[in-house]
């Protein structure tokens, strides 16, 4: 149901006729602004526009017609396309007004109050989010814009016109709520006083999830009589505040922050949208909600909303009318500073873009863009948009103290020049002259701006006088400089100077986003959005478009596995279009030969580079050739990833626990004898040199430089969260790291890899602690060709240490399925009988002994665990740590095939003689006692298992933090014990708060987590909480048929509980 009542509301598509009428734009960031503002129009029309997202509101109010839109979320981000876009689909546009709801100073100047529902004027609007971080802090940088001089002097009138004669509001809002729906009409009265708290400045909201009235002490906040006769109001009379609107892009929440900006700034306003919209020259009214405090007050946005809808009404009716109806012929340039408005002028049939510049004496001279538009150019129509938005400014001779700058970023193949190509083409009309200067190489670069010189009729052989030459123009001009990739290279040394002209760069480096004149213009491009993506595939295969339709699934899981990069779509449908396979065969050939297809060239559109791949050599190709340690290190590094998965790696901590390994090895000086297993000295000496693993202490330092080399061409993304570096890499990128290497340089890349991963496990908390993000790659680096890849030259030991580590950090994270195909893979390149044990290979059967239990195998584990031990009890003493984690190894076996008594014979051996060498606290001990214990309640002997698991936990809970795996293996155990001995209510209790920490720091297809989870539904069901238990095991199943095979016997377990639950439910029913 509408919350306007008596308004029709007729929607059409509009003709550029129809929308020339428009004079006055109104944005209401919310729908709770936006309400209040409809019920000022004369009549209500939606309006949809073609090639514009936007849908518009409009009517009339007195003389004025007037459209408005509201925005899909609140903050700067949001409203530079809506604004692009109202501002291209309206081009006679006079006026632009920012309606809605801010935050207010409540004392200012002299003693001025300002209460809620008061409603605050920009007189200017200052930037808040402008600056730059330093050691100190954030320092801001003096950024504001004022309104256009036409509405200043509206507001200049109508503040006479108050002081001589009153304010129209109280009538308008009156108005207002006799429009609205009687549902919501109450909503928009005046709250009085009595619902107006302010606190004091030192005292700050105590609970977020409750209301001042519930949490907060009115002692400490002051009414409006307490405030004094300033703060007065009669009913449905707010006062008008005239001054600095501060912008950003968060909310205000705090006293300390409001105070400083208005001691700095003088802002008496705080909003969230305005900032963005200077090149508008728009006029900002904001309706007092809150005071920019911790006390948010949402019960008096209705309210506000309306008092500032009811401002701007009472402002559009003091504009002057327009003659005839309309400010503008239609095809002239719109002016938001109607005072300087020239004659009007017939536009160019051919200039879509409604920027022709009234310049009959010059014109459009020259042009030096020697490359067409590609014609498979699909997308990115907000961004064009908002670059042509800001090109018009330029043209129309808005002031501005800087040149305007825009910088568009992004990986090779992203279409940076192609945006620049399309917008070039777009606005030539509007401008004297359009040049683009290559500055790959410095050569180039010279050879460029020289032609332009001579265009312009300057003779010179050097860049720097022809760039001058350029800044000299007297006219308009757009200069590109294209492929600004080097970070050696400064590029501001190319830019000319001179407030007529637009320079644009494209760059691969995100650094060189500090040359755009605002933040704004730092463009970086992604991939495309799904469906702009799809389109490009298709139009690249040449398919008619009515066929589209049919092929829309299959086009959408190319785009998927290539993530919208956009020439690699281009390059796929080339290839589709060749007939060497159809849009559904993609993948599948893909997964077979990605190099092939990713170095595929098409025939026709081709870019500068023609495919993927060669793209992004380019970048590799500048670090090849440089002499720097960091180029060399970036290089190395860069291969590295290669092996890896493209998802977020924790390379710093990686990379120092590796350091940290490294040193461990260095100092126990293991033999590097070349039969034996185990990690030596020799892995040591694979580790790549940028570790320096030699070095008296870690330093990250050539670690980050690398790292930051390789972002600076793109190739990968950094972050810094949780206070240590991180990278990803796009999977294109990713896969093309791999591919470009020759086998050798592949394997190599390996070995460093694989002894870095294995080095670094001697830190065991790491690797549980950012399981979620190594097990990508840990997968990935164990997926890779065992024969060609793994195994060169090297004994064949070494490289099998490296796998048996990653395979019990694989064994760790639970990943049984990979781990059965390596141990498989392994077993096979070795040669090795997986029944009957090598002596020589006695860690690697353990491994596969594991896997096998994992995998539903426990009695194939136990004949080979038992193996393992007949030889260990050989060579090694009773009490040697190895034979006695193999005989807890051997138990455990016995205890999954159902050998209970056995399993409780052996454990009770294992912990009477670590008891007697052994510390109580001993991990070694412990994990042993938990197993017994788990034993004897396998075995019935549920006291003794309870009262041994409680001694396990008491002592894990003194040593180890809460969420340590060993703890809470032990506490799962426990609870289980409980709940076999009739303790319910402690095991559930128990096991609830295992749950929720495993939660927190497990994969939820994380086995452990999984059986908690059953275990705890199984209780659910007992304690009566049926529907806790069916939504539980439910979740449970659903988790572990996605990663198990359907004859798993955990799969089929939870399967059946829940099929007894469900069966029990429907019988419970029936009664």
């Amino acid at each position: 149901m509408s919350s306007l009542e008596g308004i029709s509301g007729d929607m059409v598509w509009s003709s550029d006729a129809e929308r020339a009428k428009y004079t006055i734009g109104w944005i209401a960031p919310m729908a709770i602004e936006l309400t209040p503002a409809l019920a000022l129009l004369d009549r209500i029309t939606t309006l949809h526009v073609a090639n514009d997202s936007n849908i518009y509101k409009a009517g009339r109010i007195g003389d004025h017609h007037v459209v408005m839109v509201t925005l899909d979320r609140i903050g700067l981000s949001a409203i530079p396309s809506v604004a692009a876009g109202m501002y291209a689909s309206f081009r006679n546009l006079k006026h632009m007004l920012l309606v809605g709801l801010g935050g207010g100073i409540p004392d200012y100047a002299l003693g001025e109050q300002m209460v809620l529902g008061d409603v605050v004027v920009s007189r200017k609007v200052e930037h808040l989010d402008c600056g730059r971080r330093t050691p100190n802090g954030f320092e801001f940088s003096h950024q504001t814009y004022e309104p256009s001089r036409a509405l200043l002097k509206a507001v200049n009138t109508l503040w006479s016109t108050h002081l001589s004669q009153g304010t129209q509001i109280p009538r308008i809002l009156q108005g207002i709520r006799q429009k609205l729906h009687p549902t919501i009409r109450e909503n928009r009265e005046d709250l009085g006083p009595d619902a107006d708290q302010l606190f004091d400045s030192d005292y700050h909201h105590k609970d977020n999830a409750k209301s001042c009235k519930n949490c907060c002490d009115p002692k400490r906040s002051r009414s409006r009589q307490e405030r004094g006769p300033k703060a007065h109001r009669e009913k449905d009379s707010p006062l008008i505040h005239y001054g600095t609107i501060g912008s950003a892009n968060s909310l205000m929440v705090g006293s300390e922050e409001r105070e400083k900006f208005y001691n700095e700034f003088g802002t008496i306003c705080f909003e969230m949208e305005a900032a963005v919209l200077m090149e508008y020259r728009c006029l900002v009214v904001r309706g007092i909600s809150d005071y920019s405090d911790s006390h948010k007050n949402k019960e008096w946005q209705p309210y506000a909303a309306a008092t500032a809808a009811a401002y701007a009404h009472e402002l559009i009716m003091t504009l002057p009318a327009p003659v005839n109806g309309v400010n503008y012929d239609r095809y002239q340039t719109p002016s938001m500073d109607n005072e300087e408005s020239s004659t009007s002028q017939a536009r160019d049939p051919t200039d879509t873009t409604g920027l022709h510049r009234l310049n009959l004496e010059t014109g459009h001279v020259h042009w030096t863009v020697y490359r067409s538009r590609n014609s498979l150019f699909t997308g990115r129509d907000d961004i064009l948009r908002n670059l042509e938005a800001t090109v018009r400014d330029v043209v129309k001779g808005s002031p501005s103290p800087d040149q305007c700058t825009i910088v568009i970023s992004g990986m090779g193949g992203q279409g940076k020049s192609e945006i620049c190509l399309q917008l070039a083409y777009r606005v030539r009309q509007s401008f004297w002259g359009v040049f683009w200067v290559d500055v790959s190489t410095t050569s180039s670069a010279k050879n460029d701006f020289v032609d332009i010189a001579k265009k312009l009729g300057i003779e010179t052989k050097s860049m720097e006088e022809a760039r001058q030459g350029l800044a000299n123009a007297k006219e308009s001009w757009m200069l590109v400089l294209d492929n600004a990739d080097d970070p050696d290279v400064d590029y501001q040394s190319y830019f000319p100077a001179g407030l007529l002209g637009v320079t644009m760069l494209t760059t691969r480096n995100r650094d060189c986003h500090r040359y755009a004149s605002t933040p704004e213009l730092a463009v970086e491009l992604e991939g495309l959005p799904e469906s702009d993506a799809r389109g490009l595939l298709l139009q690249a295969t040449n398919m008619a478009r009515e066929q589209w339709g049919t092929f829309q699934d299959d086009a959408q899981e190319v785009a998927t596995l290539l993530q919208s990069h956009p020439l690699a779509l281009i390059q796929a449908g080339a290839y589709i279009s060749r007939a060497h396979c159809t849009i559904a065969e993609y993948p599948r050939v893909f997964e077979r030969q990605r190099k092939r297809l990713l170095a595929f060239r098409p025939t026709q559109a081709q870019s500068r580079y023609r495919d993927v791949y060669t793209t992004f050599e380019a970048s590799a190709n500048v670090l090849h050739v440089s002499p720097e340690e960091a180029a060399k290190d970036a290089l190395q590094l860069l291969s590295m990833l290669g092996v890896c998965a493209p998802s977020r790696l924790p390379l710093q901590r990686l990379f120092e626990e590796g350091w940290n390994g490294a040193q461990v090895l260095i100092s126990n000086n293991n033999s590097d004898d070349d039969n034996s297993l185990g990690l030596t000295q020799w892995h040591v000496s694979c580790l790549p040199p940028l570790l320096q693993a030699g070095a008296g202490a870690w330093d990250p330092f050539r670690l980050v430089e690398a790292v930051q080399l390789l972002e600076s061409f793109s190739l990968v993304s950094a972050d810094t969260h949780n206070d240590f570096l991180s990278v990803s890499m796009h999977p294109l990128t990713n896969a093309w790291a791999l591919d470009r290497l020759a086998t050798a340089a592949q394997h190599n890349a390996w070995l460093a890899t694989g002894c870095l991963v294995a080095v670094s496990n001697h830190n065991y908390m790491l690797w549980e602690k950012l399981g979620r993000q190594l097990q990508p790659h840990l997968v990935a680096l164990t997926s890779l060709d065992m024969k060609h890849i793994m195994f060169a030259s090297e004994p064949p030991t070494k490289v099998s240490s490296i796998i048996e580590r990653c395979g019990w950090l694989l064994r760790d994270m639970r990943d049984d399925a990979k781990l059965k195909d390596l141990m498989d893979n392994l077993m096979l390149y070795l040669n090795l009988d997986s029944l009957t044990v090598d002596v020589g290979w006695l860690p690697v059967y353990k491994l596969l002994a594991q896997s096998r239990k994992d995998n539903a195998k426990a009695q194939k584990a136990a004949s080979l665990l038992e193996q393992v031990v007949q030889i260990q009890e050989q060579t090694l003493a009773k009490d040697h740590p190895e034979l006695l984690y193999s005989q807890y190894s051997l138990a455990s076996a016995y205890r999954a095939y159902g050998q209970v008594e056995k399993a409780v014979s052996l454990l009770e051996q294992v912990v009477r003689i670590q008891e007697q060498k052994l510390a109580k606290a001993n991990p070694s001990l412990l994990a042993s006692q938990r197993a017994l214990a788990t034993a004897y309640h396998w075995n019935g002997q549920v006291e003794k298992a309870v009262s041994l698991l409680e001694r396990v936990v008491h002592i894990q809970g003194q040593t180890l933090a809460k969420d340590h795996p060993d703890l809470l293996v032990s506490q799962h155990n426990l609870a289980n014990a409980y709940k076999g001995n009739g303790q319910v209510e402690k095991a559930v209790s128990l096991l609830e708060r295992v749950v929720h920490i495993q939660g927190q720091i497990l994969a939820k297809e994380h086995p452990d987590q999984l059986w908690s989870e059953h275990v705890l539904a199984t209780i659910f069901w007992d304690l009566g909480r049926r529907e806790d238990a069916l939504r539980l095991m439910k979740h449970v199943v659903e988790i572990r048929r996605e990663v198990f095979d359907k004859h798993h016997p955990d799969l089929i377990n939870s399967e059946g509980w829940l099929k007894d639950f469900e069966d029990e439910m429907i019988e419970t029913e029936a009664a």
